[in-house]
């Protein structure tokens, strides 16, 4: 009886044996393929969610997981259909009809949902996000130039894509001043007893109720509280956002952050990082470009290091590793050499060798924004359909 139980387990463990090796490759070909569209489709886990796996079931197989766009879930089972293997969609795609604005002056984004967690980026008052999961204390957001990070609901107020749509369609104002501007309670007041909050270069209102008063306009903020502010502060973000390139406003705003202190993450006036500076900067000519250095680095018309006399203002000045090209800081190029950085703080220095403010640090190469708006990582504001109605998805391009 014993020897008969043996026989019988060598048996069917052989079977099952035999019924995973002939399962097996179909499910590890189909994990090679979905590897291989991650590779294509969504490289950059800063800016796509493509976290799938393959199951096997007597022979039956099912994809599952998330991802944070529709084409990429269609990318990965055509993959799988083209060469051949059938297998079950089970794909969570995260929504893209839920949304939030930033409701303090500068909200902290970070690499996970916790306080502890590494800061990634940042997010001015009223700047739209895509909600991609609202639960918990930490939402799980995406920024318009594209970025994933985690930020405290704390920050944000809510919308629905109604809600959305209504805010993409009315009249707002954009802070065009380099400087931090009071909100206060009264139109009439200086006293900091009476400060509503603070605003940064880039944030979005709108209009109050009120008319002007005293050189202050009454505006609303995006968690529905009013204040007045200095009315030369603001523009319209139809102007804001569909203004002409200007390298002299870019560096305008580079240069009043001068002697701000360097914040790993920071991507506001009050203190940026090396990208964050680039992209404050830009911001202020309406143009979102990308959030990292190594990002940045492969966008727009690129420049050799050898070549940097014909660089011109506004010009993105990268830095790194020489010998493995890796990038690891941005510049702001103004002219003769020079360039603002936030390195340590906010400061002014050269590729020119011959100059007294020559760094040493490697220059790998440099990128020219003006002219590319529209290529990959380069979008004017206009053309962004989060903060207009009748743009197209296309016109992002990550």
């Amino acid at each position: 009886m014993r020897i008969a139980r043996t026989i019988f387990t060598l048996g069917l463990a052989a079977l099952l044996w035999q019924q995973g090796t002939a399962a097996c490759p179909a499910a590890t070909r189909a994990t090679e393929i979905l590897a291989q569209v991650k590779q294509r489709e969504a490289p950059d886990k800063r800016q796509d969610i493509f976290e799938l796996t393959v199951s096997d079931s007597d022979g039956v197989l099912t994809v599952g997981g998330t991802c944070s766009e529709a084409s990429l879930r269609d990318a990965a089972m055509a993959a799988l259909a083209a060469a051949g293997i059938d297998a079950a969609d089970a794909i969570t795609v995260l929504p893209s009809d839920r949304w939030a604005l930033v409701r303090i002056p500068v909200a902290s984004l970070r690499t996970g949902g916790r306080h502890a967690a590494e800061m990634a980026t940042q997010a001015v008052m009223g700047t739209p996000l895509r909600v991609l999961d609202n639960s918990g204390e930490f939402i799980h957001v995406q920024t318009p130039d594209g970025y994933i990070a985690y930020v405290p609901s704390s920050s944000l107020t809510k919308l629905t894509d109604a809600q959305m749509a209504a805010w993409r369609g009315a009249p707002r104002l954009v802070v065009t001043a380099p400087w931090e501007i009071k909100v206060f309670d009264a139109p009439d007041t200086r006293s900091l007893r009476h400060v509503v909050t603070d605003l940064v270069n880039g944030s979005i209102v709108e209009p109050g109720g009120a008319t002007e008063q005293n050189g202050r306009i009454n505006i609303k903020l995006p968690d529905g509280r009013t204040g007045w502010a200095e009315a030369s502060a603001f523009a319209p973000i139809a102007e804001w956002a569909s203004q002409p390139f200007n390298p002299d406003l870019i560096l305008d705003i580079a240069y009043a952050t001068l002697g701000a202190p360097y914040l790993w993450g920071g991507t506001s006036t009050k203190a940026p990082d090396c990208s964050g500076l680039a992209k404050v900067s830009y911001l202020a000519n309406g143009r979102i470009l990308m959030r990292d250095a190594s990002q940045q680095a492969t966008t727009g018309t690129r420049i050799e290091a050898s070549d940097w006399r014909s660089c011109q203002a506004g010009d993105l000045l990268f830095f790194g590793n020489a010998d493995t090209g890796r990038v690891t800081h941005v510049a702001i190029y103004d002219h003769d050499g020079g360039y603002v950085h936030s390195s340590g703080r906010v400061k002014h220095n050269s590729v020119d060798p011959s100059s007294p403010e020559y760094l040493t640090t490697p220059f790998l190469h440099a990128v020219r924004i003006a002219g590319n708006e529209g290529s990959r990582g380069i979008t004017v504001a206009a053309d962004h359909p989060w903060f207009f109605n009748g743009t197209g998805h296309s016109s992002i391009n990550y």
